[in-house]
This record gives C-alpha cells, sequence and structure tokens, in this order.
C-alpha cells in the first residue's frame, strides 16, 4: 500500500536499518527481531509528504488516514503539507489583500474581524472549521449580538465568495454551516419637519457668514434623500453642472468591477443650482479639489457636519438626534406620510426591506417627485407635478 514508516534509529548490534512491520505494529531489525524502533520517525507518502513523529501510533494513525482519504477520494496534498496553504492564518491574510484591492470604505472593520478571527483559529485547516467551531469563535467575542453578526457576516463572505466563488479552494459540500444571531436593530430617532427647519435655520444662524457650506451640505441631505453624508464630503467642483443642474456623486463599489463605481446624479431644485452658482463664484477652484471645504481651504472632515448638526441641536434643546437620523431617515419617513411607502424606497436607494424598514417608520404607496415633495414639505416654493407611472 502507499506510504510508509521509518526511523532514524539503527539496531544496536548489527547497525542495519529498522523496517516496518504493520502486523507486528512497529519497526524492527530483520536479523535480531528484538530490537524495535522507540524514537526518531517519520512518515513518507508520495513524494511530498515528509513528516516526523515523537511515537509509531501516532505515525501510524496519520498514514491510515492518508490512505483512506486516497480510498475515498478525498485526498488533498494541501492539507498536509508543511507550508500548511489552507490554514485559516494563511488564507485570511489572502483574503484581506483580495478585499483591499476593492478600495472599500468598510476594510478597515473587515480587517479587525478577520484578524480576531485568525487569533483564535490560527492554523486549523478551513475545512475542519465547522459549524460548532465557528459558534465557539463567536462565543469568545466579548461585543453585542448586532456586532456578532458582523463578524458572522464577514467569516460567510470569507468561504461562500472566496474560498468557494472566487479562489475555488473549497467545494460547495465542505462549507461549514452558520449559526443564527438573532438580532433586533433599533430604530434612530426621527424628527419631524417643522422641528427639523428649526435646525437646519439654526445651523444657518450659527455658520451661514462665516461657512455656507456647511448649511448648504446640510440643506441638500434634508431635501435628497438617497444622499448620505460620505456622499457629500466626496463631492467635487467638476462634479457640479450647473447648466443642467446636475450633482454627480462617486461612491467606492463593492463589486469585482472597481473601474465602474456606482454613480449617483441628483437633478437640484432651482434654489440649490442658484446657492452653488454663487458659492462656486465666490469660492472658485478647478474641478479636481473638494466643493465642500472649510474657510481655511481643508476639506470638511468626517465628523465635521456633525458637529455643527448636534450643537444646533443643543441650541433649541433637542438631544439625542444624530445627523443620520435628523436629514436621511426623518426625510424618509415623512416622505412615505405624504407619498407612500413604495415611493419613498425608490428614493431611499435601499434594495433590502429590512434595511429600508428600520429608515422608513411609516406604510402605504404611490409615486411622486419626492424631491420637489420634500421641498414642499420643508415649506419651499417649487412648482409640483405627479410623475406618471410607465
Amino acid at each position: 500500500m502507499k506510504g510508509n514508516i521509518y526511523t532514524r534509529q539503527k539496531c544496536p548490534i548489527c547497525s542495519n536499518p529498522l523496517i516496518h512491520n504493520e502486523k507486528k505494529s512497529g519497526l524492527f531489525c530483520e536479523k535480531h527481531p528484538e530490537i524495535q524502533a522507540s524514537k526518531d520517525f517519520y512518515l513518507k507518502f508520495g513524494k511530498d509528504i515528509n513528516k516526523r513523529f515523537k511515537t509509531y501510533d501516532s505515525a501510524y494513525h496519520y498514514l491510515i488516514g492518508l490512505r483512506y482519504e486516497v480510498e475515498q477520494k478525498k485526498f488533498d496534498l494541501r492539507d498536509h503539507l508543511y507550508s500548511n496553504p489552507l490554514s485559516f492564518s494563511n488564507l485570511s491574510k489572502k483574503y484581506l489583500e483580495f478585499k483591499q484591492k476593492q478600495n472599500l470604505i468598510s476594510f478597515y472593520h473587515i480587517k479587525r474581524y478577520m484578524n480576531h478571527a485568525s487569533e483564535f483559529f490560527q492554523n486549523q485547516n478551513v475545512k475542519d472549521i465547522k459549524k460548532k467551531e465557528i459558534r465557539n469563535f463567536l462565543d469568545s467575542l466579548n461585543v453585542s449580538d448586532k456586532t456578532k453578526k458582523n463578524y458572522s457576516t464577514q467569516l460567510h463572505d470569507f468561504w461562500f465568495n472566496f474560498l468557494y466563488e472566487e479562489e475555488e479552494i473549497l467545494t460547495l459540500a465542505q462549507l461549514p454551516k452558520f449559526p443564527k444571531i438573532d438580532v433586533e436593530l433599533g430604530f434612530r430617532k426621527l424628527v419631524d419637519m417643522e422641528t427639523r427647519e428649526k435646525i437646519v435655520d439654526m445651523i444657518k444662524k450659527l455658520t451661514y457668514q462665516k461657512s455656507p457650506k456647511i448649511w448648504l451640505a446640510i440643506d441638500i441631505l434634508c431635501t435628497y434623500n438617497n444622499l448620505r453624508p460620505g456622499d457629500i464630503r466626496r463631492l467635487k467642483e467638476g462634479d457640479i453642472d450647473l447648466d443642467y443642474g446636475v450633482l454627480t456623486f462617486w461612491r467606492p463599489t463593492k463589486t469585482k468591477k472597481n473601474k465602474d463605481p456606482k454613480v449617483i446624479r441628483i437633478r437640484m431644485l432651482d434654489f440649490h443650482i442658484e446657492e452653488f452658482r454663487r458659492l462656486k463664484s465666490e469660492y472658485p477652484a478647478v474641478d479636481s479639489v473638494l466643493f465642500f471645504r472649510r474657510p481655511d481651504n481643508e476639506p470638511f472632515g468626517k465628523d465635521y457636519l456633525y458637529k455643527n448638526w448636534k450643537k444646533a441641536c443643543n441650541e433649541i434643546g433637542i438631544d439625542d438626534l444624530d445627523l443620520y437620523g435628523g436629514t436621511r431617515h426623518s426625510s424618509i419617513t415623512a416622505i412615505a406620510k405624504a407619498a407612500g411607502r413604495e415611493t419613498a424606497r425608490k428614493y431611499s436607494g435601499h434594495h433590502s426591506n429590512k434595511a429600508f424598514d428600520r429608515y422608513c417608520q411609516i406604510g402605504d404607496d404611490d409615486t411622486f417627485d419626492t424631491s420637489k415633495l420634500m421641498a414642499k414639505i420643508r415649506g419651499k416654493s417649487v412648482e409640483f407635478k405627479k410623475i406618471e407611472e410607465k
């Protein structure tokens, strides 16, 4: 049969090698059968597998396992190489390299999740990690159920989308099942439109003379509800088309087609076109420069709008209302009240019912031009027409 066990020990009497005898369960000298090997065992299986063992029993069990894999047509050389190419630690590094090339905003979190998992699983073969082992890892984390769900989702992507789909390292039958984690996501605090206009007016009062772009950025978030604060900060001077009244927002893609990123184009209402026209004239810059800049010409930081929003909220006595909840979430709910749930879903940019349900806390159906509708709800004077369904 394929494979055999050897030892570096020699017969102390005749110096001949000790030969493996499976029937006698050991390695013996052919001339002096009373002499048996006691250490320095190693196993050879084909030309690529050469492993050392401290005891004969451990070497023999490993040999029987290899033969069984061959018989069952499950033998995979990578499972037995010294370099351990199928270890979680090695493959998680390749996975992070793969994800980093996608230029994802969430890469920092992906790296953190995978590094924690790598510390837990270390050199375990990815084929040997099953539902129980994944559950043990998640239980070892001192985090909320929501965060455990995030870890589980990332590991699912690692096994199914990378090891199976992308690299074709595993077969479908070798993929692990995943433990179920039930998470009830909370709702963000919302605000009615009358109160929100007071906040927006307060932002304008506090910032407009020194930095008018703060108010404009937040006013845009309040009007075009498929935009996020991160979209605003990425807007460049060249992304503003005043002739057609269009803003173009480029979002980093999560797909493999990095050369074809997601694009969102917003057709502006007249009062925003005029505000952009005035500010571009007052603060000129080349097309490649970010439009939303502070008075010192530094781009808006990640928390810049949030801090100004919270300051305005504090001025009028509103607590626990974040920028996202007060702008996008509140807008979507207001649109749903006025025009129906399906219309709100369409203009929110959500394809997932669960994600949309956290934003929108109202029901019904129909289709309207929501930018104009939102402006009307906010008390802006604009022409308002219902969109004809096709």
